[in-house]
């Protein structure tokens, strides 16, 4: 073989090769071309479909959120995404891996959440302070109205409150027949504390969360979920029907007084107060007497009328806390209703003679009053 021909064969073999070579080198740059572009395309198509992907995670029990996977509010967010419209107004923008769970919830964000999940034209709506955060008591007020409750359901509303929550009297008397309502139905969920409602504290994200859930397993929108956090309605802190009362508290200001039994609050009660140049007196004291059917001396003319007298002011009852060794100051009944919630006596605290019978009936010398402005 000459050295020519080998020389020409070895260029064909090279050129071989190289035509190989840069083939390859071209299907390679094409197809990671393609790898690139389609890598692209998923990643946007993810971007894309990243709310939908999360809101159908909850089918198959995956987990959502990194800020909810210890939560006491996970099963009943993880259940609202199930609900179309309302899961992506619950899902922050921005935040599609985090729910937020213990940021503040504005009255402007309430009165949303509540039209998307309910769409009741007919209860009044939230239109004012919307920059403002939401209570937890304007929120059960509001998911009471939206579920057309009658508020008016529970008797003695604010008894039934102090039997079922430690903090009860922190209520607000506009909140009072809702929040007795709402609980009576248990739609009420509370941590870490169930028995502690916190009702002027502004509510989270997770705690609108759980009340929605539950307001809408009412509607049998969804299933009923279990929660140690949620209120049991026929769970009383204490029976009602006969507690001692060991203190006294007097709100001359809101004219009402609160019987408490230790640190429970366990009724409040309207009452008259002292009038003007006849104060009611302000400081601590302790129960001295108690009187069934006691009669009553006028101190001006020193005429006295009878016990079991309709006309007797005292009522009958009488459950006596100050004296100077001549006057006297101390709870008692009244013939006349309407001066109840006044500042109406020469110093006494009148009440209904319902309530001072009650009241008369749980006291002893034991007892503490504490007269507050």
């Amino acid at each position: 073989m000459s050295k020519r021909y080998y020389s020409l064969k070895k260029l064909c073999i090279f050129l071989g090769s190289v035509a190989i070579t840069v083939s390859i080198s071209m299907l390679y740059s094409v197809g990671r071309d393609d790898i690139n572009s389609a890598a692209l395309s998923e990643t946007l198509q993810q971007k894309l479909n990243a709310k939908d992907k999360l809101l159908n995670d909850t089918a198959s029990k995956k987990f959502l959120f990194i800020d909810l996977q210890s939560h006491w509010t996970r099963s009943f967010v993880e259940g609202l995404m199930l609900q179309g419209e309302l899961s992506e107004a619950l899902i922050t923008s921005g935040s599609l891996n985090q729910f937020q769970p213990d940021r503040l919830v504005s009255r402007n964000e309430l009165a949303n959440l509540l039209s998307v999940a309910f769409e009741n034209s007919k209860a009044p709506k939230i239109t004012t302070r919307l920059n403002d955060p939401a209570t937890k008591a304007e929120a059960l007020v509001a998911i009471v109205r939206e579920l057309n409750l009658n508020p008016k359901s529970v008797k003695e509303p604010q008894t039934y409150l102090l039997s079922m929550y430690r903090d009860a009297i922190q209520i607000p008397d506009y909140a009072i027949p809702a929040i007795a309502t709402i609980t009576k139905q248990g739609l009420v969920s509370n941590y870490p504390d169930p028995r502690v409602i916190s009702p002027t504290n502004a509510i989270t994200k997770g705690e609108l969360a759980a009340l929605l859930y539950q307001a809408l397993a009412y509607q049998k929108r969804l299933p009923a979920l279990k929660s140690p956090y949620t209120i049991d309605p026929n769970r009383q802190i204490y029976s009602r029907d006969r507690k001692q009362i060991t203190r006294l508290e007097v709100s001359i200001s809101k004219r009402k007084v609160t019987a408490f039994h230790g640190e429970v609050a366990v009724k409040t009660y309207p009452i008259a107060v002292g009038r003007a140049g006849w104060g009611t007196p302000v400081g601590n004291h302790r129960v001295l007497q108690t009187i069934e059917y006691p009669a009553w001396e006028n101190p001006f003319t020193g005429d006295v009328i009878a016990s079991k007298d309709p006309k007797n002011p005292l009522g009958d009852r009488w459950i006596g806390f100050w004296t100077n060794g001549r006057e006297w100051s101390g709870f008692h009944g009244t013939p006349n209703r309407s001066s109840v919630g006044q500042a109406a006596s020469h110093g006494c605290i009148r009440m209904y003679n319902e309530d001072i019978r009650e009241l008369y009936s749980q006291v002893t010398t034991a007892t503490t009053v504490r007269v507050s402005p």
